[in-house]
């Protein structure tokens, strides 16, 4: 026998070798193939020539908590839907195919690879406010400020603020050189300014704190937020900055009335992650 004969043999005895791959133990499933083969997993290639997928997969993301509801309910079933809420990302993920409910043989192991996602964005207004908070501000940069995100400041204290700012804008060439706080709850800053080679002073009062009204999440509903407008001079020279009060409260508070709504609707809502 030569050896192309075999070596042909050799190949045969493969081919039939792998005529029979498949081997259970128990639970587990195996596939057994000679020396020189590989396994290729064709399933998703033969699913693609069907009218449409074996099972339902797959993430869908939503932008909104109403949008994410309305596909929830489109997709839920009772069984195996669960939400879950990650409350430090403000997120919420529906998993259609979830575990079945119970221990018993009719609480079938799910997939767990439906899913649909909705995150609570900051609205634009809060995320401007959040990201200058406690950064210290050239007083004309400051003043520009004010001045952009005057709508978002409330009535009480929009005005005051205003004509600070504008003050401000105006007398760039002058020197700070004290403060003191008044009975008014504002503060005075005493200033001097050189007009025509002669010295004068000048006083600027500033509140001393002042809230603002905005949604703190895309859609969502309005909330006050408290803010200390703080100081510093130096070298003739002041720098200002807010900071926030606990502004983390109404973001909890906001995104708490959203898994309300949530659960309101009748779906099964879990704090955690799936």
């Amino acid at each position: 026998m030569n050896e192309k004969i075999e070596t042909n043999i050799a190949e045969i005895e493969k081919l039939i070798a792998a005529k029979t791959p498949y081997l259970q133990v128990e639970e587990t499933h195996h596939l057994i193939l000679p020396e020189g083969y590989k396994h290729t997993d064709i399933t998703k290639e033969i699913e693609k020539l069907y009218p449409h997928p074996a099972r339902k997969q797959g993430k869908a993301t939503l932008y909104d908590l109403d949008s994410f509801l309305l596909y929830v309910h489109q997709q839920a079933d009772d069984q195996t839907t669960r939400i879950y809420v990650d409350v430090n990302k403000r997120k919420f993920t529906a998993v259609f195919n979830d575990h079945g409910i119970g221990n018993g043989a009719s609480a079938y192991a799910g997939w767990g690879d439906f899913k649909a996602e909705y995150e609570a964005r900051l609205s634009r207004e809060f995320s401007i406010w959040l990201k200058h908070d406690r950064t210290a501000m050239e007083q004309e940069k400051f003043a520009e400020f004010i001045e952009e995100n005057y709508a978002d400041i409330l009535p009480e204290y929009a005005d005051t603020l205003t004509q600070t700012a504008h003050l401000l804008q105006a007398k760039t060439e002058i020197n700070f050189n004290s403060s003191k706080r008044l009975d008014n709850g504002q503060t005075q800053l005493t200033y001097t300014e050189n007009i025509d080679a002669t010295a004068g002073t000048g006083l600027v009062q500033i509140p001393r704190e002042f809230s603002i009204g905005m949604r703190v999440f895309d859609g969502g509903d309005g909330y006050r937020i408290n803010a200390r407008l703080k100081y510093r001079i130096g070298a003739g020279k002041v720098k200002f900055w807010y900071e926030l009060d606990r502004y983390e409260n109404a973001l909890e508070q906001a995104f708490a009335g959203y898994v309300e709504q949530v659960r309101a609707a009748g779906f099964t809502v879990l704090l955690g992650t799936p």
